[in-house]
């Protein structure tokens, strides 16, 4: 059942060379195992599972396959992450990001020096942080203050509303959270899940902003700020 969307999802990271720019940019921690279109979606864990088989050669991220293979690991969640290594490292080839030995992701693009939040103003009730999305290994983790958490809502319900991915909002979303905007992308997501989304980013906006955490295959998990 997983196949079908991951299949879905391995054509996102083959335009890595278009979207260059595009990745400059309830209860307190809840993880979704999202479904779409009915097929169950990898968990935030699944995805982390792969972490022992990551390592950096110079300066470019490597997946041992063989060894992630042997340990059980899906096939085709193993070619996703390949995929989206191939999407971070022709970053690295054209100087956008940096990767250290530990994993770390530097972003080293200029859209990002003197960052300012999508908020109007950073009024008084702006509680929280603001800041671009970061780049992991695994995906993105994106610091949203109250206002810009309320926009994102709001952009969310948007492409809620229209159905799925081609939503009017779905830009300002993509500013937040890159792997929404990559080319060809995550076709498959219906307004559900953008439906569910905003739900989480609302049950998580303890007046303070949000952390959320969104893996390439999408699968995403909202703490408070």
């Amino acid at each position: 059942m997983r196949k079908i969307l991951i299949a879905a999802l391995l054509t996102v990271f083959s335009f890595s060379s278009v979207t260059t720019a595009f990745a400059q940019s309830y209860e307190p921690s809840v993880i979704e195992n999202i479904k779409v279109n009915d097929v169950e979606e990898y968990t935030f864990d699944d995805i982390l599972a792969l972490e022992p088989y990551v390592h950096v050669e110079e300066g470019l991220l490597i997946l041992d396959e063989n060894s992630a293979s042997d340990a059980g690991i899906d096939y085709e969640l193993i070619k996703g992450q390949q995929e989206y290594f191939n999407y971070l490292n022709q970053q690295v080839k054209t100087n956008a990001i940096s990767v250290s030995q530990d994993l770390t992701i530097q972003d080293l693009s200029e859209e990002n020096i003197g960052y300012q939040s999508n908020s109007l103003m950073l009024l008084a009730d702006c509680k929280g942080v603001t800041k671009p999305a970061e780049a992991h290994w695994w995906g993105y983790k994106t610091y949203l203050n109250s206002c810009d958490t309320k926009k994102a809502i709001t952009d969310a319900n948007t492409v809620g509303a229209s159905g799925g991915i081609t939503g009017a909002g779905l830009g300002v979303l993509g500013i937040f959270f890159p792997v929404l905007l990559i080319p060809g992308g995550v076709s498959a997501l219906t307004g559900s899940y953008f439906w569910l989304f905003a739900t989480r980013l609302d049950a998580n906006n303890n007046g303070k902003g949000v952390i959320v955490d969104m893996t390439w295959a999408t699968v995403f998990d909202i703490t408070p700020q």
